[in-house]
């Protein structure tokens, strides 16, 4: 029973601990000022207090059937515990506190009452201290005293000056001791003797003059009246109630900068009880009636950031438009890369028959004869071709090589141009495209891959400029996929 009554006792104190981290997070809320201190407090409180659950362990949860465990581990009929281990435990722990019992009322008593046997005069303490008076232990209470000394109770001083009271010499010179173990002679220092101040007289009472330094004492004399008087008078008539000002020039002005100071508090107390939003507004910056400037710095950054503010919406249809831009020149990549999976042998077998199989029409330039489209996939290279590509480092051009303008036609939309901010928006915000250059520079490597190709295979048909790639916005170049 008693365990389970330590765990829930630690139960209640878990629950006490965390009632007490509820309240100290409340505390953190109360005895705020201003705003601001309540908005620190709350930020406080939500980022850096943790609830002291969070770091108190899980509460004692009791288990159907722990009181009924515990009741069957004691015979309540035979008044012990029914195992024998855990029995013979509990009579050693009791036998072991009962002793210790016995012995501290046993000290007890001994320190209260007498150490000894009143009736039989036989010590207690006779098997600690065999043989020694109980009496003169020197410890505490009746045990306080000493033990007896064969010199008695000690040597005490004969006199209690240092010399010889009849011949008044030291006892260094006479005394009866021998001369290294007389007692020494301690310096003294004769007593100074005062005298009042009201019998120092620096007058003469008959002619009512200063000894010395007649003239010059009573100037100073005259000069301490004065100085009293003012004192007084100062007391009594520091404020001028007609004027409205304090007699004193220095005391008036100490008091106008106390008053000025005071303002000074008022104001700084009520701006700091001002919201953060109202403190940065643009009308605290200038007089909205007179129109005057009071923070020109502040005037300036509100321009600038409605400039900014400007060029940012301008800005977000230029990225729009781009991104749409970039997302046709994707799709139009994907089709030609689909179109480029396709074998070229799948195209050979009709050009090697000549005819059409349909029609029967032959393919030639003639006017009976149909025209044979060259296939979009490109013929593929012998192994001669590739090494010679790879060693003039022409690797590169093979795998992106144009595709046929023929197979394009198809493919072809309208134009789409991309525009450039640095065109529109002069803020330093707007992402400053150069589009029609990266254009530029993709159509002239493009024309340069198709002649490259067209001189090395004369059966090629002629190759078209691939798309431009697409331009990631707010980068001076490169294309999505480089």
């Amino acid at each position: 029973h008693s365990h389970i009554f330590v765990q829930l006792h630690t139960g209640a104190e878990g629950c006490t601990s965390s009632c007490t981290g509820h309240t100290s997070i409340a505390m953190l809320t109360m005895h705020a000022e201003t705003w601001g201190d309540q908005i620190r407090a709350y930020e406080r409180e939500k980022r850096y207090v943790v609830d002291a659950g969070f770091v108190s362990g899980q509460p004692l949860r009791l288990q159907p059937g722990m009181f009924q465990a515990q009741e069957r581990t004691f015979d309540p009929v035979l008044g012990r515990y029914r195992d024998g281990k855990l029995e013979s435990q509990q009579r050693c722990a009791e036998e072991r506190e009962r002793v210790a019992h016995l012995n501290r009322a046993k000290d007890i008593q001994i320190l209260r009452e007498q150490p000894f046997n009143i009736l039989s005069q036989e010590s207690k303490l006779d098997k600690l201290a065999p043989g020694k008076d109980p009496m003169r232990l020197g410890g505490h209470g009746t045990l306080g005293e000493k033990e007896r000394t064969k010199e008695g109770k000690g040597n005490f001083p004969d006199t209690a000056v240092d010399y010889n009271i009849l011949s008044n010499l030291p006892f260094k010179d006479q005394h009866w001791a021998t001369k290294e173990r007389r007692p020494r002679m301690k310096e003294k220092s004769p007593r100074i003797r005062k005298r009042p101040a009201f019998l120092c007289k620096d007058f003469d009472i008959v002619t009512n003059r200063y000894l010395d330094n007649h003239s010059e004492k009573l100037r100073q004399e005259k000069r301490v009246n004065l100085l009293e008087a003012t004192e007084k008078h100062m007391k009594s008539n520091a404020f001028d109630p007609l004027v409205g000002k304090f007699v004193d020039p220095v005391v008036e002005e100490r008091v106008k900068s106390i008053d000025d100071a005071r303002e000074v508090e008022i104001t700084m107390r009520g701006d700091a009880k001002v919201p953060p939003s109202y403190k940065g507004r643009e009308t605290a910056a200038y007089g909205i009636v007179s129109h005057e400037t009071y923070d020109r710095d502040m005037l300036r950054l509100y321009d600038t950031l409605e400039k900014e503010r400007t060029g940012r919406f301008k800005n977000r249809y230029i990225v729009d438009h781009n991104f749409h831009a970039q997302d046709i020149k994707g799709d139009h990549i994907n089709e030609l890369r689909q179109l480029n999976r396709v074998a070229p042998e799948r195209y050979e077998e009709q050009r090697r028959r000549g005819y059409d199989i349909i029609d029967g029409k032959g393919y030639g330039p003639g006017a009976k004869e149909k025209i044979l489209h060259e296939a979009f996939p490109k013929p593929r290279l012998t192994p001669w071709e590739k090494a010679t590509l790879s060693a003039q480092g022409g690797h590169e051009r093979f795998m992106e090589s144009p595709s046929p303008s023929r197979s394009l036609g198809s493919l072809k939309s309208p134009e789409v141009k991309t525009l450039r901010p640095s065109q529109i928006v002069t803020s330093s915000s707007a992402p400053q495209l150069d589009v029609a250059s990266v254009r530029s520079r993709a159509s002239r490597a493009s024309s340069q891959r198709s002649q490259g190709s067209r001189s090395q295979r004369s059966a090629a048909p002629p190759a078209a400029a691939a798309p431009a790639a697409p331009v990631v916005p707010g980068a001076a170049s490169g294309s999505a996929y480089s």
